[in-house]
C-alpha cells in the first residue's frame, strides 16, 4: 500500500465550460464540463440528493489538463426522471454510466465518485474493467452489501417503499431559507450553509410569481436503496477491478462496517488493483466540498502518472 504526501498547489486553475445534456431513451442526462476540450476525461459523480455541485469547489483545484465531466444521476440536479411507476435499481446508475462513456467514445476514462457516485462507480469499474484507467472514490471503501438472512425482509421492504413513491409527487413549494437549513440539518453537520448555497443552485428553480418561492422536485424513488447483493457477491465484483485506486476517507464520514470488513477490502484491493492507495483527511462526509483543499493534493498526485495519458475530445 503506497503512502501519499501533498503537492503544492496549481498555479493555474481548471475553468468551468459548459452545462451539457447527455440524450438517453427517458430523456436526458445533465453535466457540468470542466477543462480542455482535449483533456484526460474524467467522469465524476456526486452522492445522494446531491448534484454537479457537489464538485464546484473541487474542480478548480484539479490538474488543468483533464476534462472533468461532472454528471448527474437520473432525477438529481438538471437530470431527467425516470418514468412514472419504473423502479430505479443502483445497477441502473452503472449502466447510466456506460451510456455516457459510449456517448463520448470514450476507451478510457478516469473515475471520480462520492459516496452513492463511489458506488456506481465500483459497480461500472468491476464490471468494465477495459474502460477505466484509474479510479478515486471519496469517502466511500465499498458499495453497501445485505445479509442473505435479511434479503426477504430487504427485498419486500424496496418493494414497498417503491409502492409508496411510484408517482413522482408536485414539486414543494419553498421559500430559500427553508429550503438551505433542510439542507444543513438532514445532512447532519456534513455540510454547511455556504456548501447547502452551492448544492441549491441546480436543485431549485425559482417560481415567476413570487418573490422568495422555490419548487423543490419532489421523486422520492431516489431515496430508496435497491443494491441487495450479499458481501460475497460485493468481494467478487471488485476482485475485478483491476485500475490503481484511491480512497480517500473522511475522519468524520462514513463507518458503516467494523475494522475486520475493512482489513478484508483493504486486503483485495492490495491484492488486485495495479495502484492501491487509501489516505485519511479530517472532515466530515462531504469534505471534497466543505475543504477541498484537503482532497484535492492527493488526487493530483494520483493523476500525475497521466500526464501523456491519450486524450479524446467531448
Amino acid at each position: 500500500m503506497k503512502s501519499i504526501t501533498a503537492t503544492s498547489a496549481n498555479s493555474q486553475q481548471l475553468e468551468f465550460q459548459y452545462d451539457v445534456q447527455i440524450p438517453v431513451p427517458w430523456g436526458h442526462m445533465s453535466a457540468k464540463v470542466w477543462g480542455p476540450d482535449h483533456g484526460i476525461p474524467v467522469l465524476a459523480i456526486h452522492g445522494l440528493m446531491d448534484n454537479a455541485g457537489s464538485f464546484d469547489t473541487l474542480a478548480p483545484l484539479l490538474p488543468t489538463n483533464i476534462r472533468l465531466v461532472c454528471l448527474e444521476l437520473c432525477g438529481h440536479g438538471y437530470s431527467s426522471t425516470y418514468p412514472p411507476g419504473v423502479v430505479l435499481h443502483y445497477f441502473d446508475h452503472a449502466y447510466h454510466v456506460k451510456l455516457v462513456v459510449d456517448h463520448f467514445k470514450w476507451d478510457k476514462v478516469v473515475l471520480l465518485g462520492h459516496s452513492i457516485g463511489a458506488i456506481t462507480l465500483f459497480l461500472f469499474a468491476s464490471l468494465f474493467p477495459e474502460n477505466v484507467s484509474r479510479m478515486i472514490s471519496l469517502d466511500l471503501v465499498k458499495p453497501f452489501s445485505v445479509s442473505v438472512s435479511k434479503l426477504p425482509v430487504v427485498m419486500r421492504g424496496i418493494i414497498t417503499q417503491m409502492r409508496e413513491f411510484s408517482e413522482i409527487g408536485r414539486p414543494l413549494t419553498v421559500r430559500y431559507e427553508e429550503a438551505r437549513q433542510s439542507i444543513v440539518d438532514n445532512y447532519k453537520g456534513s455540510v454547511d450553509e455556504k456548501a447547502a448555497d452551492i448544492l441549491l443552485v441546480r436543485s431549485l428553480k425559482k417560481k415567476a410569481d413570487a418573490e422568495d418561492a422555490y419548487e423543490l422536485p419532489n421523486d422520492l424513488r431516489i431515496l430508496v436503496r435497491t443494491l441487495t447483493l450479499s458481501e460475497e457477491q460485493i468481494k467478487v465484483l471488485v476482485t475485478n477491478i483491476r485500475c490503481p485506486l484511491l480512497i480517500i476517507r473522511a475522519s468524520n464520514g462514513l463507518k458503516n462496517f467494523t475494522e475486520d470488513v475493512l482489513k478484508e477490502y483493504l486486503d483485495i484491493y492490495q491484492a488486485s488493483s495495479a495502484d492501491f492507495r487509501i489516505v485519511n483527511v479530517a472532515g466530515s462526509h462531504h469534505v471534497h466540498l466543505t475543504h477541498p483543499e484537503r482532497v484535492a493534493p492527493h488526487i493530483r498526485e494520483f493523476l500525475l502518472p497521466l500526464a501523456s495519458f491519450p486524450t479524446s475530445k467531448l
